[in-house]
């Protein structure tokens, strides 16, 4: 036997002694999942990065460096090319984190990006490919919060303001509700009917909070997300708002995510 064979030999040999010590690779992706100490943020339709503060100031204590992305909402593409550029601008592990609509956001932004370690979904939406939230919503009751959906005449649309207080952000107290309501963030209709790309929930491991007392998007339908996933779920006894009236159990998903 020459030296090259016997090097191919030694390798072969050692690789085979690798495995059967440590298993596949790719066996369980959880299990090499990076520490991060960042944060990025993404926030849900009829709202705006504000809605994150209870979160961010828990985060931040708890020594996070911590972004909130500011959305347009006029389309998928550009709000996901938003939260990719932020993501590119982060050298560290990540965390990305997505309210209702931004869980649609998130999944369309992450496909590929290397140093993202874990998603967590809030109450929040993660459409397969070719899905849409139309399609999505329609199998279910129609929400409360959304009944008298207001469309102006460049298609965004908010909720009515009665329909936020009362069922989009129900366990939040009355005045900070209708603050949280005169800040509302118009969202361009036509997303809803927008198919779904590729999700990055497919590849990189995913956490799930649901609010069991949603009326913006059916608990049912949060728990089908969760677990065609295999996400690690919580639920929580909380509104859509779950971010705004949960913030400390929903700081702690996040820390678990990010550990």
């Amino acid at each position: 036997m020459n030296n090259l064979t016997s090097i191919r030999v030694a390798l072969y040999t050692s690789t085979f002694a690798v495995l059967a010590l440590t298993g596949p690779v790719h066996a369980d992706p959880a299990k090499a999942h990076k520490p991060a100490k960042d944060v990025l943020l993404v926030h849900g339709a009829f709202a705006d990065a504000s809605s994150w503060a209870g979160v961010t100031k828990r985060l931040q204590h708890d020594g996070y460096t911590v972004r909130a992305v500011q959305l347009r909402e006029q389309s998928i593409a550009d709000d996901a090319a938003q939260v990719r550029h932020a993501i590119s601008t982060i050298a560290r592990p990540v965390v990305v984190v997505g309210h209702s609509y931004g869980g649609y956001v998130i999944s369309e932004a992450t496909p590929g990006a290397a140093n993202v370690v874990s998603l967590v979904y809030i109450a929040a939406f993660a459409p397969d490919q070719g899905e849409t939230l139309q399609a999505l919503l329609g199998g279910y009751a129609p929400p409360a919060a959304m009944k008298h959906l207001i469309v102006d005449d460049q298609g965004n649309a908010t909720l009515d303001p009665a329909d936020f207080v009362q069922h989009f952000a129900a366990d939040v107290p009355r005045d900070e509700a209708r603050a949280l309501e005169a800040t509302q963030h118009p969202i361009a209709v036509s997303i809803l009917g927008t198919p779904a790309g590729a999700p990055g929930w497919k590849t990189i491991p995913s956490f799930y909070q649901v609010s069991a007392n949603d009326e913006a998007i059916d608990p049912k339908l949060q728990r089908l997300f969760a677990k065609r996933m295999g996400a690690q779920t919580i639920e929580l006894a909380a509104s859509h708002v779950s971010l705004v009236s949960k913030s400390g159990a929903v700081a702690e998903l996040i820390e678990r995510a990010a550990r």
